[in-house]
């Protein structure tokens, strides 16, 4: 999909505002952003590609992280990840099941902004790990005690030694008449058409990670699209039409 070069008042004030930023790493001798969602990150590389005489690292503290930090330094300098850890979140019955909004939910209840967490991941072992900025760890792991319904215990680790490569995500796969964006949203969320027309033009739905508001938006394969509140779908595969001219595709749906 292309976007081109446009951004909308909000981007560029968000740009301008990480420049300003930017330009006292000469005097503090690196600056690390919280975590960025994806679009944010690109609007971060936008800049950073004219500014030769800085590098800087991204990392999400887990591999193909949907949110991430970036480091920014002097390029003459050596480079440093920026200051993301994991906490560990384990409750007492591993038959009990603790959703990604409900863990979300109980940590920005302690007064957390969004942007200081970063992925949430469920464990193949069971619990979960929230990728935090270190400077916010020990304050959650002190005051968390319960996610949805469950009482939880709280420790910091080192992301490296976390099993993360459960793909936390249900296979969908089903018919469309194309591949328009309220069409897929339909199918993945199991809404009505005219419900996810309304959300659409509500705001709610962001394909990529940029916003839109035409339901008629045609998609591809690899496409992300977000509904607020609900989820996240990646459009994994096109698979050919039925006979009565329907397409085949595989979703899969990150709740």
């Amino acid at each position: 999909m292309s976007w081109g070069s446009s951004l909308t008042e909000e981007e560029k004030k968000w740009q301008q505002n990480f420049e300003r930023k930017l330009n006292e790493v000469k005097d503090i001798k690196s600056y690390s952003t919280s975590f960025l969602d994806p679009r944010q990150l690109e609007l971060a590389e936008e800049v950073l590609k004219k500014k030769g005489e800085l590098s800087y690292t991204v990392y999400g503290g887990c591999p193909d992280a949907e949110r991430n930090a970036v480091q920014v330094f002097p390029a003459q300098h050596k480079g440093t990840l920026p200051p993301v850890t994991a906490v560990l979140v384990e409750w007492a019955d591993t038959r009990a099941k603790i959703g990604h909004r409900d863990l979300l939910g109980a940590v920005l209840a302690l007064g957390l902004r969004r942007d200081q967490i970063g992925d949430i991941i469920m464990l193949q072992e069971g619990g979960a790990a929230l990728m935090v900025m270190q400077s916010k760890a020990d304050f959650i792991c002190v005051n968390l005690f319960q996610a949805g319904n469950l009482t939880v215990k709280c420790s910091i680790v080192d992301p490296e030694q976390l099993s993360l490569a459960e793909d936390n995500a249900r296979v969908i796969k089903g018919t469309v008449a194309s591949l328009r964006v309220d069409s897929l949203l339909s199918l993945g969320f199991g809404l009505s058409r005219s419900r996810v027309v309304r959300m659409i033009k509500g705001g709610l739905v962001i394909v990529n990670w940029h916003p839109v508001d035409s339901p008629s938006l045609q998609l591809k394969e690899g496409d992300h699209v977000t509904l607020r509140g609900r989820g996240r779908l990646q459009l994994c595969s096109v698979e050919g039409e039925t006979r009565k001219g329907r397409i085949r595709l595989q979703l899969k749906k990150y709740s």
